[in-house]
């Protein structure tokens, strides 16, 4: 049953002897799953009982969640939380070459009282390879907290020679399409593929980079003065796919931006304005420390103060091109925009560089 990829007619249960037998399986909580099986024979309406000692695997059929009997160090609330050796049942999330096994555990065998913790465990296998990826909890301000770092050093271990993995562990959070992506991505950099798993339970999970920016404007119609000033200040975050399309971005700014320049060397003009900017973004080169990403889309300005009555009074639109450099928590960008149809008393050219900062949440 350890080959089973597709779905079956009827739930599955392989003993250790080897045998395996067609079976009703109950639904039963998952922390009772963990512990023991009750199932009846399609050939007898008898219902039976079985532990990991007896039963190597389980299929449900329907939804092709197989479990598997692992051995697993786990807090003995009798021992008064002494960690020794138990059999359990785990949810197979991955399966191969590399292997992915989620165990839940019952209230008093976690730190239920550390806020972020979470009622379970993975035990990530490779060859002679086991790691236990568990929360452990920290007490900051009095309080206990999920501290994510430990499961993210041995996964970050594991997945060390593929950097694309290695970026996606820094981040992972403690679940199942995280660690799920993680290893995904590390099965393509390395050329495994005989891993069966749900992709589903990945998602499309996007994660988000927010960075504080300024910038320098340089209005290239011949209409405004060369020694024109203007400047820009605001926020800006980054949406990025997790998944294979984690090439792409989405990028979403709001700035305000001063102008002072003479127009047409007959009026001083100050003016302030708030710009906001939507861009799709790929990446042809992404590391976890260095991207570079070309960038299109458009921009829009709206007037809210201006020393020339009507000056830019209304709303308008600037298509956007650009090239930004990521290196580190740093944030380069150079960006020009146009105005097709221009109307002459508005910009239709600009130049934009700017400099930002990777704010962490």
């Amino acid at each position: 049953m350890s080959a089973q990829r597709n779905s079956v007619a009827n739930d599955l249960v392989l003993l250790q002897d080897g045998s395996r037998i067609e079976v009703d399986l109950k639904k039963n909580t998952p922390m009772e799953m963990g512990r023991a099986i009750s199932f009846r024979r399609l050939s007898d309406e008898k219902v039976e009982k079985l532990g990991p000692g007896a039963v190597r695997e389980y299929l449900f059929a329907k939804s092709n969640r197989r479990f598997r009997a692992v051995d697993v160090e786990i807090p003995d609330p009798g021992q008064n939380g002494e960690v020794r050796m138990t059999r359990r049942f785990g949810e197979v999330l991955i399966d191969g070459t590399v292997q992915l096994i989620r165990v839940n555990l019952a209230g008093n065998e976690y730190n239920s009282k550390a806020l972020g913790m979470e009622s379970y465990l993975y035990l990530l296998r490779q060859g002679e390879i086991e790691l236990p990826l568990e929360l452990t909890s920290i007490l900051i301000y009095e309080r206990l907290h999920a501290n994510p770092s430990r499961f993210r050093n041995k996964l970050k271990f594991f997945v060390r020679d593929c950097p694309a993995a290695l970026y996606l562990a820094r981040r992972a959070d403690f679940n199942d399409g995280d660690i799920m992506r993680v290893l995904d991505t590390y099965s393509r950099c390395k050329n495994i593929d005989d891993l069966s798993m749900d992709r589903n339970r990945i998602g499309g999970i996007v994660s988000f980079d927010h960075f504080g920016r300024i910038g320098n404007l340089n209005i290239r119609d011949m209409n405004y003065d060369e020694r024109q000033l203007s400047f820009s200040a605001g926020y800006q975050v980054e949406a990025r796919f997790t998944n294979r399309l984690r090439r792409l971005g989405m990028i979403f700014s709001l700035d305000y931006v001063y102008h002072s320049f003479r127009w047409e060397e007959t009026s001083n003009i100050g003016q302030s304005m708030l710009k906001g900017n939507f861009s799709i973004g790929y990446s042809p080169v992404l590391t976890e420390d260095f991207s570079v990403q070309v960038t299109g889309g458009l921009s829009n300005y709206n007037a809210f103060s201006s020393s020339f009555n009507s000056f830019f009074s209304n709303n308008y639109f600037l298509l956007s091109s650009g090239l930004r450099v990521r290196k580190g928590s740093y944030l380069f960008g150079l960006s020009y925009e146009h105005m097709p149809n221009q109307i002459k008393r508005q910009p239709g050219n600009i130049l934009l560089v700017s400099a930002g900062y990777q704010i962490k949440f």
